[in-house]
């Protein structure tokens, strides 16, 4: 089972909580090296209502062989279709920690290969697609340069949005994570804003927040 961690001591990235979140999702450790992996994160936004900044893996459940802007529409529509629990389903000390973390972001971790954007045209298409939901596996497979990374995108319930990329060396183990220059956007961000606000929609009512 998951366990909340705290992001309080984490590097940044110029970005405060949303920062710190994004680069616990992206080097906590992985079942392999193409495993697809989402997290929320807690008390990113200003005034939380505890001192800690925290970020969780999310259950995805099973996923089927699809691509990211499918897979991320289904889980919003499947979180606003989850029936709220009564209020007796879950116990004092749960509904606690529900009042003292507050879901304010969420991360998407993905594998990939890419070049450093500020190097290249290529590199920078490769993020674009990616952004947009349209990277596939193989797709920088054709760039001299590409390397294996592992790439994280962050929103928060504000609009902020942070992109971070950790390269990965043969033996999977992975460098620290570097912010990607630039504005961040595209269909993937939006999706990922929508699976948020579904999941503190659903948060506030099952816990009465």
């Amino acid at each position: 089972m998951a366990m909340l961690q705290s992001a309080n001591r984490l590097p940044d990235h110029g970005s405060g909580g949303l920062g710190q979140v994004a680069h616990g999702a992206l080097t906590t450790p992985s079942g392999g090296h193409d495993d697809l992996r989402m997290f929320l994160g807690y008390n990113t936004l200003p005034d939380p209502p505890f001192p800690l900044v925290g970020y969780l893996q999310y259950d995805m459940g099973q996923r089927a062989d699809v691509d990211l802007v499918t897979l991320l529409s289904a889980a919003a529509e499947s979180m606003r279709a989850q029936p709220v629990p009564p209020p007796e389903a879950f116990d004092e000390s749960r509904r606690r920690v529900a009042a003292a973390m507050r879901v304010d972001a969420i991360v998407m971790v993905v594998p990939a290969r890419a070049l450093a954007p500020q190097h290249s045209e290529a590199a920078r298409a490769l993020w674009a697609n990616l952004a947009e939901g349209y990277y596939r596996p193989g797709d920088a497979e054709a760039c001299v340069d590409a390397r294996e990374a592992s790439v994280a995108l962050a929103v928060d319930r504000e609009g902020a949005q942070v992109l971070l990329m950790a390269e990965r060396d043969p033996s999977g183990a992975h460098a620290a994570p570097t912010r990607v220059e630039g504005e961040p956007h595209g269909a993937l961000f939006d999706l990922l804003g929508d699976v948020l606000e579904a999941q503190y929609t659903w948060t506030k009512a099952a816990f009465a927040l």
